[in-house]
């Protein structure tokens, strides 16, 4: 986790092309890798989490499905 963080801080930071693809490969894979390997109440509090915050931002942006008026 914290070598993507660090991937990421990188590719914010970078000018450089080559850099900035190179590190978000590896920002992208160490992410996916600490979310396989993380125990399953880990996985399934960031799953909550995440809807959580869908949920708010639906709210606060309006998107959710209502009925369209003529």
């Amino acid at each position: 986790m914290t070598i993507s963080l660090i991937a990421a801080f990188v590719r914010l930071r970078t000018q450089e092309e080559m850099t900035a693809i190179l590190s978000t490969i590896v920002a992208i894979g160490g992410l996916l890798i600490s979310f396989v390997l993380a125990p399953w109440i880990v996985q399934i509090l960031i799953l909550l989490g995440s809807l959580g915050a869908m949920r708010y931002y639906c709210y606060r942006h309006s998107c959710q499905n209502r009925p369209r008026t003529r």
